[in-house]
């Protein structure tokens, strides 16, 4: 008899397990299957500013696309049968939620670019979504704001820390844009459209490196004025000339903003590169 409970126990603990990853419908039409799933928490809707995880696969296994903390505005539903805006707005703040979406029509709806060829009618992309925060646009901004403002005073406070310690001998080439020169060039100065080589150390205002084309004896050749170049550094070479060396020391807003780039360039990050001009060749138009 006790072996027979405990064998009725197991099957259930299985059932309700097997019954929690299964497949739903949703009136609107995708399919789905619940995680993490709370009715207490906000409800997107059309508009509202969403922070969410995500992770989109192919029919096959392979991996779309996987990110966290993705920041997206809530649009309409594309489509009627089901779509991803649909989907997001079943959620709630703090779910977690695999959705199985027509690939074709996510393609051609939601993002409005062909889907790729290899797709069939029928093949069913998987999102699994972790749903982070829901807010308005109103809030959104809000929160933004305070983080903007209070992001640029503090680079501003390190900046004009970090400037108190280097040569006074610099000019302002824009509001908290400097250039410290250390040896003049020689022959015409650089415009736009010239093509220039040039070596550089790139580094945080706390001296940590995160770009060096003496290391490897690579020294880089570009364009000047054709936009590869963050607005500063572009700013800070019109002008000099052939084997000019200084430094330039660069603000978040005319480098990488309040974004930074992931892994490598935090948000408010004043850049300073040491460069020196190895050659120019000057525009032939």
């Amino acid at each position: 008899m006790r072996s027979l409970i405990i064998l009725l126990s197991t099957l259930l603990v299985f059932a309700g397990c097997n019954n929690s990853n299964r497949k739903r419908t949703h009136d609107k039409g995708f399919k789905y299957i619940n995680h993490i799933k709370s009715e207490y928490g906000l409800s997107p809707r059309p508009t509202d500013i969403v922070i969410l995880n995500l992770k989109i696969t192919a029919p096959n296994d392979s991996i779309l696309e996987e990110a966290t903390n993705i920041t997206m505005q809530v649009q309409q539903p594309a489509h009627k049968g089901g779509s991803i805006e649909d989907a997001l707005m079943f959620m709630h703040r703090g779910d977690s939620i695999s959705f199985f979406i027509n690939a074709i029509d996510f393609y051609t709806y939601s993002k409005q670019t062909p889907a790729p060829q290899h797709f069939k009618e029928k093949d069913l992309l998987r999102f699994d979504i972790g749903l982070v925060d829901v807010m308005s646009v109103k809030k959104f901004e809000e929160i933004r704001r305070t983080k903007l403002s209070s992001g640029f005073l503090e680079e501003r406070e390190f900046l004009e820390d970090f400037l108190e310690k280097v040569s006074k001998n610099r000019v302002e080439l824009d509001s908290m844009l400097y250039y410290l020169p250390e040896r003049n060039g020689i022959g015409p100065k650089i415009e736009k459209g010239d093509l220039i080589t040039m070596n550089y150390i790139a580094y945080f205002i706390d001296g940590k490196i995160f770009a060096n084309t003496y290391a490897n004896n690579s020294p880089f050749t570009i364009i000047v004025g054709d936009e590869a170049l963050i607005p500063g550094l572009e700013i800070a070479l019109i002008g000099l000339q052939e084997y000019s060396k200084g430094r330039v020391v660069i603000p978040s807003y005319l480098a990488y903003g309040s974004t930074g780039i992931k892994d490598m360039i935090p948000p408010f990050s004043t850049l300073v590169f040491d460069i020196e001009i190895i050659s120019v060749s000057k525009n032939r138009k």
